[in-house]
């Protein structure tokens, strides 16, 4: 009967000692995630991507403000200027770009005036 107990109760303290262990595992592991969050969060990359998040949604916001686009644009904010300008045309019929407005007819064509007033379309 002693060895049967024996048994039983090490047995018990076994699985507590695996059961405890992996509680201390899925903790440390959750503090991590929330660690990683923190230090992205708080980087230098994460502070300078927010005003450029904020202009981006003010040029959205407004058709008539100017999106210019230069050489020296990369090719992943060249996209993004011309989806914003492109979604000002869908959304209101009109959006300036370089220094020149366009229009967008309800057909989807889209044209902008020349200096004499005729529509040239694109």
């Amino acid at each position: 009967m002693s060895l049967l107990l024996i048994i039983l109760i090490s047995t018990i303290l076994i699985f507590l000692i695996l059961f405890l262990n992996i509680k201390e595992r899925e903790r440390h592991r959750q503090s991590s995630l929330v660690t990683r969050f923190r230090k992205k969060f708080k980087s230098e990359a994460h502070l300078r991507e927010k005003p450029k998040e904020e202009f981006l949604e003010s040029l959205m916001a407004d058709p008539e403000r100017n999106i210019q686009i230069g050489l020296w644009d990369k090719e992943n904010e060249l996209r993004e200027k011309a989806d914003i300008h492109k979604a000002r045309l869908i959304k209101y019929g009109y959006s300036t770009m370089n220094g020149e407005t366009f229009y967008m007819e309800s057909k989807g064509v889209v044209y902008r005036y020349n200096t004499e007033g005729k529509k040239i379309y694109i």
